[in-house]
């Protein structure tokens, strides 16, 4: 009797092991096992004994191993099991498989940053030792953002794309369904809004800050409401999400103080840095790419999206105290575009009334690759947002070496480290002063620069995926 159930588990794991060397678990009667785990613990030599992680040899490994054996000995007997495992020992049994929902990314910035993030996220779970899975959920359209070099399992959306409350609505219906059917494990949505899991872990990311602070600017009606609902909506999903990731420490902090989410519950994770704004120093090729957009000789810029809360209208008002001798061969270039009709009727009013507005040029939506020029050959980039979360262009703007002037709003000193000239938000004479001395002292624009790119350092795409899978997968 001893050899046949000797010869049963040695056939089973044998057809365990094939079965999982073919992407899938062999299905045992009231519970999947992945094979190899079981290899692992029965034949604890290379390489199936490094797949016991840091605990083997320990008296904890030791147990999970005679309970795992006992349990698949019990069921090839015909036996119903009474050992009763909690949700973390089967996962600890079968490994995490993890929901991306990639749907959220729609701006610029959240598309940026599954841009930059998932190769290396892939990278994680790929050279764990742990079986972890990764499955992505997506819309055709996205096709670019998902890696396709990578073993992963993705859903594609087909059809018309949903956008802004009908997606909110398409992710609430569609996503608790596939935690079922694909038995995911956690989900990470990598926006505030999420639809409500309850099968499954759910880590969520403040991706923008806007919502919560937007009540002291004056905004279309549509947008007001839009904000209205979105701060709503965002501490609703924030407060019932397992993990929330703070892209910055202001975040976390206004998570904690504002929220109440306590800090076992939110992760501190930056974004990281675009290389190759500082890969390529072509100087020629840069200046034909600026003539392309109509930019000929020295200038300076800000950009980001045309929202009230950028302060535009402050910087193009600074510009307009320089002085006809400082601007007669200067220009100021303004990159970007927005969705508020009335702050862009404010802005245009400004330009008109500027002393110098024939120097200044609007170019809207700007691609990505152009902004590299614009960032690497301007005079110094002026930053005068009052909201941000972990605001991309100041990271672009360090790695591509700007001579950057901020405002003093969180979290940009946080960001900048003193890379920077700051100065109190709204205070137009003291901006103007600042960019008015960077363009005569070029000392300090290059000592601005050195500092700026050496700052851009601390900020890693890598450092931010290792962070993102921890996460995800570390839980008690």
């Amino acid at each position: 009797m001893v050899g046949r159930a000797n010869a049963s588990v040695s056939s089973l794991l044998r057809r365990s092991f094939v079965t999982r060397t073919s992407g899938t678990t062999f299905a045992f009667d009231r519970m999947d096992v992945p094979g190899v785990l079981l290899v692992s613990i029965v034949y604890p030599t290379p390489p199936c004994a490094s797949l016991l992680g840091d605990c083997e040899g320990s008296e904890r490994a030791e147990n999970l191993a005679f309970e795992r054996v006992t349990y698949a000995v019990r069921i090839l007997f015909g036996q119903v099991p009474d050992l009763k495992l909690s949700r973390h020992q089967k996962e600890s049994m079968q490994g995490l498989n993890v929901l991306i929902n990639c749907l959220p990314a729609v701006s610029g910035g959240a598309v940026s940053h599954l841009r930059n993030l998932l190769p290396p996220l892939c990278d994680c779970f790929l050279n764990s030792r742990l079986d972890h899975r990764l499955t992505f959920l997506a819309h055709k359209y996205q096709q670019g953002l998902v890696p396709s070099n990578v073993k992963a399992n993705t859903l594609w959306l087909h059809g018309a794309r949903s956008l802004g409350v009908r997606r909110v609505l398409q992710e609430r219906w569609l996503i608790p369904r596939l935690v079922k059917r694909e038995r995911i494990s956690a989900v990470f949505t990598p926006y505030q809004i999420g639809a409500r899991v309850t099968d499954a872990r759910h880590v969520m990311m403040v991706q923008n800050m806007e919502a919560f602070l937007f009540g002291s600017y004056r905004y279309t009606f549509e947008n007001w409401l839009r904000n209205i609902l979105l701060k709503r909506q965002s501490l609703r999903c924030l407060l019932r999400a397992d993990r929330v990731i703070a892209i910055s420490g202001f975040v976390r902090d206004f998570l904690k103080r504002n929220v109440g989410l306590p800090d076992d519950r939110i992760r501190l994770i930056y974004h990281g840095r675009e290389s190759g704004l500082t890969a390529h120093m072509d100087v020629m090729e840069d200046t034909q790419k600026l003539r392309g957009l109509g930019i000929d000789g020295e200038f300076i810029l800000t950009c980001g999206s045309l929202l009230p809360y950028r302060r535009c209208e402050d910087v193009i008002e600074a510009f307009g105290q320089l002085g006809k001798v400082r601007t007669s061969r200067l220009r100021l270039i303004v990159a970007g575009s927005g969705t508020d009709r009335r702050y862009a009727r404010v802005i245009q009013r400004k330009i008109v009334s500027s002393p110098h507005p024939q120097r200044i040029l609007t170019l809207g939506q700007v691609p990505w690759e152009m902004m590299g020029a614009l960032y690497r050959q301007c005079q110094m980039c002026v930053l005068a947002t009052e909201i941000e979360a972990c605001p991309s262009i100041a990271i672009e703007a360090m790695a591509a070496g700007c001579a950057i002037i901020a405002s003093d709003r969180p979290p940009l000193p946080e960001m900048f480290a003193g890379c920077c000239e700051h100065y109190p938000a709204r205070d137009v004479g003291m901006l103007s002063g600042l960019m008015s001395r960077l363009l005569v002292d070029g000392a300090r624009r290059s000592e601005l620069r050195r500092l700026a790119l050496e700052r851009s350092k601390a900020f890693s795409w890598e450092r931010c995926a290792e962070e993102t899978y921890a996460a995800l997968t570390e839980w008690e």
